[in-house]
């Protein structure tokens, strides 16, 4: 045995040794990992009362309140979310008279009100409570509180509501308090607790009494050994109504005291349709007599807080009331949106310019936004706000902006003649101007180019020169100088024309004078124009045969000949006569497509074989006279194409 302390003396002195080797090693390098220590952000010094509304921002955390501060009555402090607050050693936040608290953090920024723990010491003493007096108010949304409560009386607390007021947690934490985490005690006193935890707290987690009236929902209590509430008897009975949470401890104390009902008092606690850490509900000696659990959950509740959806609004500028002409820009400002459980600065929007169910804009945090409106829309534009606060609820509000409309033209025509088509615009209409004050406009050949001045007769004639599918266009303007246009197609086909060709040959001038057919006895062999023959020109605009898919077809024409004596048709001739057409009247081509297009002109005759085809006939252009001529032996129909599908022309009529 001696041996064996002999030798366990000997250890102990290696022991020690070894010990004041450590701590000369601490001494000498606790200085130099001191230094290393990263720089504390800059704090913000509270240590002097708060006097009139105030706003701890981002911006300006942490802040860091170092002597008993008080939030003298009828001002409001405001904590943006993310902001730290950091409470020196014993210290008070008294709440006075009419004054409030609104810290409204986010699911992704939560607000910390912790102890102060000093950079070198690292000590972190905890700081007294937040002391709401009389006729107070807060509102705590994701603010996470910690380390308050530090002095052993049993009001000491990190929150104590006092007094007349209305109150709320929302999705918070209070943890660590020494004593107790929630004080409420007074009448008329509301206090709200939804989706909120209370982990570690030295005593318990809510203690009310004199005539408070508490209600807690999804919450959550981690209590161990502790008293997750406690109804002490004091004053007026509180009225406690504690649902949808679990309320979870090790089975060594109560859970839920009610020392008013042990006291003999009647009033009793509802706790019903809770978890309690089995499906059994609360395990024995959970609660006291005078404590309602029954019905319990018998699966965990979710910690669930309180939402509701935002309020949407907006304004618009300028008033959306008074018409306005197409393109005007408006602001539109969603700043005037609120939320109960968020800041206005929190709240995310986005635009849906035409109201279809679909915004046309991301969501953002900024509220304003410009747009202007064509006229397609009508006359009443809807314009969708929609608004969504961080927990993903949205809202939503609609104005109507009044977009001045172009006048609605409309024209109809008669065709007293082949050639002239007289207009009549006095349908037209505008909702803002009596018919009466609208002016009108023509193109009657629809190359593009005003053929009148505007003028406010709403009647007008005008002759067209020759075969042609026209869009004649027509122009309405109001007195705001909006335009409204129309645009109808109308077919110009000239009558029939035949000539008889005797003796050494004659020619045919079509109505129009765009066809001449001349047939003389140096082409023609035989007895065909001593015999005598009638020749007739028939213009049309729809090709009657197939075959020239994807062409615009020009002119059109048929021609026929028959016998002057017996009137037997005549399909050939022994020789050639000549087809002269004009092709470029009016220069429309010139004028519409303004690049060459000769070298595109065809001329197709329908040979009535066995599939019909139609075939190429051979021509000459003379371009200063914008005349083709053509060469045949044959009689029937054709067809001048001019090859530019892709170009929209209104003179022509597509093939197909």
């Amino acid at each position: 045995m001696l041996h064996r302390l002999t030798l366990s003396s000997k250890i102990l002195g290696a022991v020690l040794l070894a010990l004041c080797l450590v701590s000369i090693f601490l001494a000498t390098s606790s200085r130099a990992v001191y230094q290393e220590r990263p720089v504390a952000p800059a704090e913000t010094i509270i240590d002097s009362n708060i006097t009139a509304d105030t706003t701890w921002t981002l911006a300006n955390s942490p802040y860091h309140i170092t002597d008993n501060i008080e939030i003298e009555p009828g001002v409001t402090l405001t904590i943006e979310p993310g902001v730290e607050v950091w409470i020196g050693e014993k210290i008070y936040v008294h709440v006075r008279e009419g004054a409030s608290i609104i810290a409204k953090g986010t699911p992704t920024q939560h607000i910390t009100i912790d102890r102060y723990i000093d950079p070198v010491t690292h000590l972190g003493p905890r700081w007294r409570k937040i002391w709401f007096h009389d006729n107070t108010t807060s509102y705590f949304r994701y603010v996470d509180f910690a380390y308050g409560g530090a002095a052993a009386n049993s009001d000491d607390t990190i929150l104590h509501f006092e007094g007349s007021g209305t109150h709320v947690l929302n999705n918070c934490q209070v943890r660590a308090s020494k004593q107790q985490g929630i004080v409420a005690q007074g009448s008329p006193l509301n206090l709200t607790v939804a989706g909120t935890l209370f982990q570690d707290n030295g005593r318990r987690a809510i203690m009310t009494d004199s005539g408070a009236n508490v209600v807690v929902t999804g919450s959550t209590f981690n209590m161990e050994g502790h008293i997750a509430i406690y109804l002490r008897d004091k004053g007026n009975p509180a009225t406690i109504t504690v649902s949808d949470s679990n309320i979870l401890t090790d089975g060594s104390n109560f859970a839920v005291y009610n020392e008013v009902y042990l006291n003999g008092g009647s009033t009793r606690i509802d706790a019903r349709n809770n978890w309690w850490g089995q499906a059994s509900g609360p395990y024995a000696g959970a609660v006291t007599a005078g404590v309602d659990y029954s019905p319990w959950r018998t699966t965990e509740a979710p910690r669930a807080g309180i939402t509701t959806p935002p309020n949407a609004a907006f304004t618009v500028d300028p008033d959306p009331t008074t018409p306005r002409p197409p393109g005007t820009v408006y602001t539109f400002d969603a700043s005037g949106s609120t939320d109960v459980e968020d800041y206005t600065a929190s709240l995310e929007v986005c635009w849906d310019w035409d109201n279809d169910g679909t915004c046309d804009t991301a969501y953002s945090t900024t509220k304003t936004a410009t747009h202007g409106f064509d006229a397609t829309g009508g006359y009443t534009q809807t314009v969708r706000l929609v608004v969504r606060d961080t927990d993903g609820d949205t809202g939503e509000a609609t104005q109507d902006i009044l977009v001045q409309q172009p006048p609605t033209a409309v024209f109809t025509f008669t065709q007293p003649t082949w050639a002239q088509v007289d207009f009549d615009a006095s349908g037209s209409t505008d909702l803002e101007d009596d018919p009466s004050e609208l002016q009108v406009a023509w193109d009657y050949q629809g190359d593009g180019g005003l053929d009148t001045g505007y003028s406010a007769t709403k009647t007008s004639t005008y002759t067209y020169p020759h075969l042609g599918r026209y869009w004649p266009t027509l122009y309405v303007k109001d007195t705001d100088n909006l335009t409204g246009t129309l645009r109808k197609s109308v077919d110009i086909v000239p009558p029939t024309t035949a000539v008889s060709i005797t003796g050494n040959g004659g020619t045919l001038d079509s109505v129009d004078h765009t066809v001449q057919v001349a047939m003389y006895t140096d082409t023609v062999g035989g007895g065909v124009i001593s015999n005598g023959l009638v020749i007739t020109h028939t213009p049309w605009l729809i090709l009657p045969h197939d075959g020239l898919t994807g062409t615009f077809t020009y002119q059109g024409f048929n021609l026929s000949a028959q016998s002057l004596a017996d009137g037997q048709p005549i399909n050939e001739i022994s020789g050639t006569y000549t087809i002269t057409i004009l092709y470029n009247q009016d220069d429309y081509f010139a004028k519409v497509l303004r690049l060459p297009f000769e070298d595109r002109l065809k001329l197709y005759r329908w040979a009535p074989s066995n599939p019909g085809l139609w075939t190429p006939v051979d021509f000459t252009l003379d371009t200063t006279a914008d005349q083709l001529v053509a060469t045949t032996d044959s009689f029937g129909d054709f067809a001048l194409v001019l090859d530019i599908s892709r170009v929209y022309l209104p003179l022509v009529t597509r093939s197909n």
